[in-house]
């Protein structure tokens, strides 16, 4: 038994855009056949000038039996 594996990165700026983003692809059809096995959620401060910008960032990964 063979199992293939599917990554994917989404990005936002809030956790709530982040909860609808990766709620939104779990419905795609691209990974209907896939089964989601881990979520890692972070949050990524970036320093610009004097501002400081948050995103957050959800890493998927898929698994399906092939």
């Amino acid at each position: 038994m063979m199992q293939e594996v599917k990554l994917k990165t989404l990005k936002a700026e809030s956790l709530n855009e982040l909860e609808a983003s990766i709620n939104d692809y779990l419905k795609n059809d691209e990974v209907s056949n896939y089964k989601l096995l881990n979520s890692t959620v972070r949050e990524v401060e970036e320093r610009t000038f004097s501002a400081n910008e948050q995103e957050f960032h959800a890493f998927l990964t898929f698994i399906k039996e092939v």
